[in-house]
C-alpha cells in the first residue's frame, strides 16, 4: 500500500507539472527597411504567459544583446529582486558584428562623429545610431507590441555605448520609454558630446521618467576621460531644479571593472526601479477609448458589477458600476475608459468576487488601444453561490 501511495504522488506531480506552462525565449528574425539588414532579437516570456490571457506585461529590452549574459540576466534576476511579485517580457536588441558588411555595434550605438580625434578613433564604426533608433521605434517595438500582449511600460537596459545610446534615444526621441537603465555610459565621446547634449536637453518634454545611471571604475588607471565628462553630468543632475517630470538614481562601483559592474549594477538600478513603481500614481493615457464588456453567468438571476483601476469602472468600489442584462445569461455594459485598463467582477461586494476563466484570480487586463469588444465567461463567485 505504501508503494501504491507514492506511485500517485508521483503522477499528480507529473500532471502538475506538465500542466503548467515553463518560461520561453525565442528568436525572431526581423527584416529591417531602417538598416537594410536582417536583425535577430530575444523574447522571453515568463511561466504562464500563454495560460494567462488576461494579463499585459511591461517590456525591458535589452541592449547588446548578441551578449547573452546581459539579456539573461536581465530575465533571470526580476523574480529574484520583486519576491516573485513581478513578470516582464524581455526583448534582447542585438547588435552583432556582420562580416558581410563590416558592420559593428559601434555603428548602431554611435551618431555620425563630429570631431577629428573621435573619428580617427572609431574610424568607420559608427554613424548610424539615427537609422537604428528608427529600427528600434518603428520595426522592433510595434513588432512586439503587435504580437505580445503588452502594458504601458517600456524600459531601455545598456551598458557601455549600449547605455550612451540609450541616453541618445531619450534625448532624441523622449516618449520611446519610461524608464533608462544606462550602466557606465561613454559620455566622452566626441569631446563629451554625449555630456553636453544631456546637460543642455529639456528636461520638460520628459513624462514622469525613471533613469538610473552607473559607473564602475572607469576614469581611474583607463578611459581617463570617462570621469569629467561623467562629473559634468553627475553635478548637472544633482544641481539641477527642473527635473519634475525625472526620477533619477546615481550610483557608483568603484570596486567593479566596466565588465563586471553590470550584474550588480542591474541588480541595485531594478531594485530602486520597482521602489519608484510601487510608490508611483499611475500614468492613465490622455486618449480616451470607447469599450463594451460583455460577461456569461453561471446562472439566469446573477446581478453582476464591474469594478476597476478608473472613474468609469467605479475605482475598486465593488457595487458601483451595474452591468446591464443582455439575455438571461449575458450581462453587458458600454464604457469609455483610459489605458491602461485593470478590472474584476462582483456581485456587489469583495466576497462575492466572481471566478472568471483564465484569469487565475489576477486582476484582468485589457487594451483599449487595439480592441473595443471583450467577452469574459464567469465561472463561478468567491461566496460559492451558482
Amino acid at each position: 500500500m505504501k508503494h501504491i501511495f507514492i506511485v500517485i504522488i508521483f503522477l499528480s506531480s507529473a500532471n502538475l507539472a506538465f500542466g503548467q506552462e515553463i518560461a520561453k525565449v525565442e528568436t525572431v528574425k526581423i527584416h529591417s527597411k531602417e538598416l537594410n539588414q536582417t536583425r535577430e532579437i530575444l523574447v522571453f516570456t515568463p511561466q504562464d504567459y500563454k495560460q494567462k490571457i488576461f494579463q499585459n506585461y511591461d517590456v525591458i529590452y535589452v541592449f547588446d544583446a548578441q551578449e547573452r549574459e546581459f539579456f539573461d540576466f536581465t530575465h533571470s534576476a526580476i523574480s529574484f529582486l520583486s519576491n516573485a511579485k513581478k513578470n516582464y517580457i524581455v526583448i534582447g536588441i542585438t547588435s552583432p558584428y556582420i562580416e558581410k558588411y563590416d558592420y559593428s555595434r559601434n555603428n548602431d550605438f554611435l551618431p555620425i562623429l563630429k570631431t577629428e580625434s573621435a573619428k580617427k578613433r572609431f574610424g568607420k564604426y559608427s554613424g548610424n545610431a539615427s537609422n537604428f533608433l528608427k529600427y528600434v521605434k518603428n520595426e522592433v517595438i510595434p513588432y512586439i507590441e503587435n504580437h505580445y500582449r503588452v502594458g504601458i511600460q517600456r524600459v531601455a537596459v545598456g551598458h557601455s555605448l549600449g547605455a550612451s545610446f540609450i541616453l541618445y534615444s531619450m534625448i532624441k526621441d523622449s516618449g520611446l520609454f519610461n524608464a533608462y537603465f544606462a550602466i557606465s555610459p561613454n559620455f566622452a565621446y566626441d569631446n563629451d558630446r554625449l555630456a553636453k547634449e544631456m546637460i543642455h536637453f529639456n528636461y520638460n518634454q520628459l513624462k514622469s521618467t525613471f533613469l538610473y545611471l552607473s559607473n564602475a571604475n572607469e576614469g581611474i588607471g583607463y578611459w581617463q576621460q570617462w570621469l569629467p565628462a561623467r562629473n559634468k553630468v553627475y553635478s548637472f543632475l544633482d544641481t539641477s531644479k527642473n527635473l519634475k517630470t525625472l526620477h533619477y538614481v546615481i550610483r557608483k562601483f568603484p570596486n567593479e571593472t566596466h565588465w563586471s559592474t553590470f550584474a550588480p549594477s542591474l541588480t541595485y538600478g531594478l531594485k530602486r526601479y520597482f521602489s519608484y513603481l510601487d510608490t508611483t500614481k499611475t500614468q492613465f493615457s490622455k486618449e480616451t477609448y470607447n469599450i463594451e464588456i460583455k460577461v456569461k453567468v453561471p446562472n439566469k438571476k446573477d446581478t453582476v458589477y464591474v469594478t476597476g483601476n478608473q472613474k468609469p469602472l467605479g475605482n475598486w468600489n465593488p457595487d458601483k458600476i451595474k452591468m446591464n442584462k443582455e439575455s438571461d445569461y449575458t450581462r453587458v455594459i458600454k464604457l469609455k475608459v483610459k489605458s491602461p485598463v485593470e478590472l474584476k467582477f462582483t456581485k456587489g461586494d469583495w466576497k462575492t468576487e466572481a471566478v472568471v476563466k483564465n484569469s487565475y484570480g489576477d486582476n484582468i487586463m485589457i487594451n483599449p488601444k487595439h480592441k473595443s469588444q471583450f467577452k469574459f465567461d464567469i465561472t463561478g463567485w468567491g461566496d460559492k453561490s451558482e
